[in-house]
């Protein structure tokens, strides 16, 4: 689980800088500096007037919670799944978890925030220690991997389909390190929705948003996941649009700019009270990494899968 990232690859001579034209005789050298004007002077004003007071001091910045830098990952290739857009190729793809784990890097249960947009820390704070141990990591004998969430008050474990596709054995890693089985209860490849019960306790769950909590664009969200094997990982942004539906099964998507990668598939999508609003599932972009378009299956169809679950 500690293998090294692979080197990067040689750039082409072509694709460098074009070299610097050569500098004629003429220009070589800079101009002289023009002398001052009578006028000027090299002295700096005094601190206060004679006689008066000095200038009050700077306000202090109040103490508050240092802020936390995010983990930067390199891209991989994703698996296309959805042909959609025009001019210059653009897909949509489901994130890709079918990675072995040994090509991971070391695993941490250290939670690391990135935002792409502006979200108030101590909000985004609170509700990411409320819900992030109701994430867990999703490992199969498949060899793919993804994440799951937690759902009250069944707890029972919600993925994406095409992370436990043609798995037989199911592996759960919870936010303290404990390893539980699952079983595979239900199963649907055109939501990209599965169900699992643990074989196990695994803790508390995720409370899921109510049909009458309306999603706007603009509100602010947070994803919590494993991306390339980096368990708990938290990245925020904000709800781009609402109206997405996909182009292959007609279900309905919510469009969000918050970074999700391979190993986020199957992982929650939050609101600032901490309540499940979707299940990251795939990214559009014309390149395989993330450029802040990504989709999530919405809460009611999550919903309606836990109601079906035997």
């Amino acid at each position: 689980m500690s293998d090294a990232l692979p080197p990067l690859e040689p750039r082409r001579r072509s694709e460098g800088l074009p070299p610097l034209p050569g500098r004629s005789e003429q220009t070589r050298g800079l101009p002289p500096l023009e002398p001052p004007s009578a006028t000027s002077t090299r002295e700096l004003p005094p601190l206060a007037p004679p006689g008066g007071s000095a200038p009050p001091p700077p306000p202090s910045t109040p103490r508050g919670r240092p802020r936390r830098r995010g983990l930067g990952t390199a891209a991989v290739v994703a698996l296309a799944v959805l042909a959609a857009g025009a001019g210059g190729g653009v897909i949509v793809r489901a994130l890709d978890d079918d990675a072995p784990a040994s090509a991971v890097v070391e695993q941490t249960t250290a939670t690391t925030t990135g935002t792409s947009s502006e979200v108030l820390p101590e909000d985004l704070a609170t509700a990411v220690a409320r819900v992030a141990p109701t994430v867990v990591q999703v490992q199969t004998d498949a060899g793919s991997q993804g994440s799951g969430v937690i759902v009250e008050p069944s707890g029972l474990v919600v993925t994406n389909n095409h992370v436990i596709r043609g798995a037989t054995q199911v592996t759960l890693l919870t936010q303290d390190e404990r390893r539980v089985p699952a079983t595979i209860v239900s199963a649907d490849e055109r939501q990209d929705l599965a169900v699992l019960r643990p074989d196990g306790p695994l803790g508390r769950g995720a409370e899921l948003a109510d049909e009458s909590d309306t999603l706007e664009q603009g509100d602010q969200v947070f994803a919590i996941g494993s991306p390339f094997g980096l368990q708990n990982t938290v990245t925020a942004g904000i709800v781009s649009n609402v109206g997405r539906t996909n182009p292959d099964s007609g279900v309905p998507m919510i469009q969000i700019d918050a970074p999700i990668n391979p190993g986020n598939s199957g992982g929650g999508l939050f609101d600032l009270e901490g309540r499940l609003i979707g299940i990251p599932t795939s990214i559009l972009g014309p390149i395989s990494g993330n450029v802040g378009i990504g989709f999530a299956v919405p809460v009611s169809r999550v919903r309606t899968m836990l109601d079906g679950a035997p």
